[in-house]
């Protein structure tokens, strides 16, 4: 078996112990390029267990805008829930971040080389979603973009809440969004998405699963498409409920140490 990246092995002794890196050491490590950082993303998973079938089956994707290069990681089986989530408060290592996203289910592969009509079509559902972000070391906000991506995109766990049946119409880019923290609301706005479409990365994502996984994206794969409300650095014993109009709402209760 071929050994893992010093990084790697580093992350990987972080998820077991729960320990984060110091923040140097981390930028001492951060990969040198996309592609090293994804060969770190596969070498956690494939060390930790991470999926059961021996494939992703929810993959987060991201870009700051619709000139910039998309990321994507794929998201642990055990960090795959339902709503009404209760998180325990000893998952995190350095961060509680709150992100509040549209997921969808696919109903069909969707393969390298698909468009957006054909990413559009595949969408079985289109689900209310929140993905509670971490980082495996200290300091996360100056950490090299290389190590967060390595470290799985920063993602820790997707809570997926109640939604509505596909394909993908446009008009659910422009939806109200309401954020409660705690009982009270925070946010409301139409819209919110940063590139403005949220499935304008997903036949990037097609191709770019394929290439780390054989099988790509398959019928009952979620993606989650990014955040419409920012991050919100959540703190234990938070209570967070999102809801889109029309669509459906999903909820996380933060535990307390």
């Amino acid at each position: 078996m071929k050994s893992m990246s010093v990084l790697s092995t580093a992350l990987v002794d972080a998820w077991r112990s729960g320990q984060p890196l110091n923040a140097e050491a981390a930028t001492h490590l951060a990969p040198p390029d996309e592609a090293a950082a994804y060969r770190v993303q596969r070498e956690v998973a494939d060390a930790l267990g991470w999926y059961a079938s021996g494939r992703p089956r929810a993959w987060k994707m991201g870009a700051t805008s619709r000139d910039t290069t998309p990321t994507a990681s794929p998201i642990p089986d055990p960090a795959l829930i339902d709503s009404p989530a209760h998180l325990p408060a000893t998952s995190a290592h350095t961060l509680i971040g709150v992100e509040i996203e549209l997921a969808v289910r696919l109903a069909r592969p969707l393969p390298s080389g698909a468009s957006a009509e054909d990413a559009r079509a595949a969408v079985a559902e289109v689900l209310a979603a929140i993905e509670v972000c971490d980082v495996r070391a200290h300091d996360w906000r100056a950490l090299p973009p290389l190590f967060r991506l390595a470290d799985q995109q920063t993602n820790r766990w997707l809570i997926l809440g109640s939604g509505v049946s596909g394909p993908w119409r446009d008009e659910l880019a422009a939806l109200e969004v309401r954020l409660e923290i705690n009982g009270v609301e925070t946010l409301r706005r139409h819209g919110g998405h940063p590139l403005g479409d949220p499935l304008f990365l997903l036949p990037w994502l097609a191709g770019h699963a394929a290439h780390e996984y054989p099988d790509g994206l398959r019928a009952g794969d979620v993606v989650t498409t990014g955040t419409w409300t920012g991050l919100y650095e959540a703190k234990p014993g938070d209570r967070v409920r999102a809801s889109f109009a029309g669509l459906g709402s999903v909820e996380v209760e933060i535990g307390r140490t």
